[in-house]
């Protein structure tokens, strides 16, 4: 990838809230990830989290901030599996303050670390599981909104690292 002249990524997308208070539509700007996918693990020694650049981070969590989304910093668990997520995870991930359930973070933070390059992602709630039951909120126009007003932060991050 860095040779291609791949200097950094920002991985924007839709993700699951753990946490009772997340409403459709929230942005969460991944801090650290669960390494629950099986990528990761080809990339690095085994570990529970998976990081991203903090300086790409801070300057996407800024960017998004300045589109109006009210971003907050927090974690993810990367579960690439589909729909295979149980209630007991989901409770213990959740009781360990981790904020979203996604399919990518992990996987993108350690490649990005082994390859040289910086990554951020950021998630707009998009369903919750918290309280042990899954509810969609995917036709919520809170979340089309976010997901709008978050790719044109993300251009203008990786814009000011050129």
């Amino acid at each position: 990838v860095r040779g291609m002249g791949v200097r950094g990524f920002v991985r924007m997308g839709a993700a699951g809230g753990l946490q009772p208070d997340l409403d459709p539509g929230d942005v969460i700007v991944c801090d650290r990830a669960v390494r629950d996918e099986g990528l990761s693990h080809h990339y690095l020694p085994s570990a529970l989290w998976a990081e991203p650049s903090p300086g790409l981070t801070a300057r996407l969590h800024d960017r998004l901030a300045d589109a109006g989304l009210s971003p907050s910093a927090g974690s993810a668990w990367t579960i690439d599996a589909p729909f295979r997520e149980t209630v007991a995870e989901a409770e213990h991930y959740a009781a360990q303050g981790v904020a979203v359930v996604e399919m990518e973070a992990a996987a993108l933070f350690s490649v990005a670390q082994v390859r040289g390059i910086e990554v951020a992602a950021a998630f707009a709630v998009s369903d919750s599981l918290a309280d042990g039951e899954w509810v969609p909120h995917f036709a919520d126009h809170r979340l089309a909104d976010s997901l709008l007003r978050m790719v044109p932060a993300a251009i203008d991050t990786l814009r000011e690292q050129a």
